[in-house]
């Protein structure tokens, strides 16, 4: 289950949608993805580092549970 905290952010980042806000995660001091709202597709979007590789997410809990396997 997602923390509170990665929910909290996640909701901040909707609410703040008329700024650009990337919020970054790293792991043992490496980054491993990036995460941004997207007002104009209402939804979340993830940036793997490593990869690239973009995905879109509509739902907070979606957005969550993607940044916690991807930390692990």
């Amino acid at each position: 289950m997602p923390s509170d905290h990665t929910l909290n952010m996640l909701e901040t980042l909707k609410y703040y949608c008329d700024s650009q806000i990337t919020q970054t995660f790293s792991n043992d001091k490496q980054q491993v993805l990036s995460v941004c709202y997207l007002k104009n597709n209402h939804s979340f979007e993830i940036t793997y580092t490593e990869t690239n590789i973009k995905k879109n997410f509509r739902h907070i809990e979606s957005t969550a549970e993607a940044i916690e396997k991807a930390l692990r």
